[in-house]
C-alpha cells in the first residue's frame, strides 16, 4: 500500500476548506486556536531522540507559509525557498465572503537574475449545498480535473472526489479532538490504494499543533517525516 506523499495523483486542495459553511472563520475550521495570522511548515526528517521521534536537521528547501487576516480569514499560502525567494503563490477570491476561485502562480527562471510569474493553475468552485463544493481545476485553459468537496458540521473536509483522466478516487480524512489523524484514498471499486496517518507530540501556548509526524501506510511504526509549525499571532 502507497502513502499519499508518494502517488502522484493526490493533490489535497487544502485550502478548500475556506469554503465550508461550519464553523465561524476559517481559523476555526483549521482547528487553529487564537488569533492566528500565519503559519509557517517545514519538512524535515524524522529521528528517534530520548525515546520519541522528533524532528532531525535535514529539513528540505523551503517552506509554506499560510496568512490569515484578523477576522482569521484565509488570504493567501506561499512556499519560499531558504534563500527567501517566492516559489509558488495561491490567492483566494472571494464572493460574499466565500472563496470561488484560487488562482496558482509559480516562478521560472528567465535570465541567471531575472524571474517571471507565471499562471499555473486555476481552481473554480460552486457551492452546491452547505455541505457540498464543486471544484475544477484548470491548467492552461483546459481542465485538468474535477471533482467535489463534502464537509462536516465544523466546516471540515471529510472526503473529497477526485476525477482525473475518467479515473475517480476518494480522499478520506479522519479526524480526532479537532486534528486530522488520518487520510487515506479509495478506489472505485473501494480498496484502499494510499494511506497516511498523523501523530502530534507538541504544542504552543494556545493550544496548537508545533510538530506533526507524518507516518506512510496504515501503522505508526517509523514516521517518512516530520512537519514544524511556527505560528504568528495578531
Amino acid at each position: 500500500m502507497k502513502s499519499l506523499s508518494s502517488f502522484l495523483v493526490m493533490f489535497l486542495l487544502a485550502v478548500l476548506v475556506s469554503c465550508s459553511s461550519g464553523g465561524s472563520n476559517d481559523l476555526d475550521r483549521n482547528g487553529l486556536k487564537g488569533t492566528v495570522k500565519s503559519t509557517r511548515e517545514f519538512q524535515c526528517n524524522a529521528t528517534y531522540e530520548s525515546e520519541k521521534w522528533v524532528a532531525g536537521i535535514e529539513c528540505a528547501n523551503g517552506f509554506r507559509v499560510t496568512e490569515y487576516d484578523a477576522d482569521g480569514l484565509y488570504i493567501q499560502a506561499f512556499s519560499m525557498s531558504d534563500c527567501g525567494d517566492t516559489t509558488s503563490l495561491t490567492t483566494a477570491r472571494r464572493e460574499n465572503g466565500e472563496v470561488v476561485e484560487e488562482s496558482n502562480y509559480t516562478w521560472i527562471n528567465m535570465t541567471p537574475k531575472h524571474t517571471k510569474r507565471m499562471l499555473a493553475s486555476r481552481t473554480m468552485m460552486a457551492r452546491v449545498s452547505d455541505d457540498q463544493v464543486n471544484f475544477e481545476v484548470w491548467q492552461n485553459e483546459q481542465l485538468r480535473y474535477e471533482g467535489a468537496s463534502y464537509y462536516d458540521s465544523k466546516g471540515r473536509m471529510e472526503r473529497q472526489v477526485q476525477v482525473v483522466n475518467n479515473r475517480e478516487v476518494i480522499l478520506h480524512h479522519v479526524y480526532e479532538k479537532n486534528l486530522l489523524v488520518e487520510m487515506w484514498q479509495e478506489e472505485l471499486d473501494g480498496s484502499r490504494s494510499a494511506t497516511q496517518l498523523y501523530e502530534y507530540s507538541e504544542f504552543d501556548e494556545h493550544g496548537n499543533w508545533t510538530l506533526r509526524l507524518v507516518y506512510p501506510g496504515d501503522e505508526k511504526i517509523t514516521p517518512e517525516f516530520a512537519i514544524t509549525r511556527l505560528l504568528e499571532y495578531y
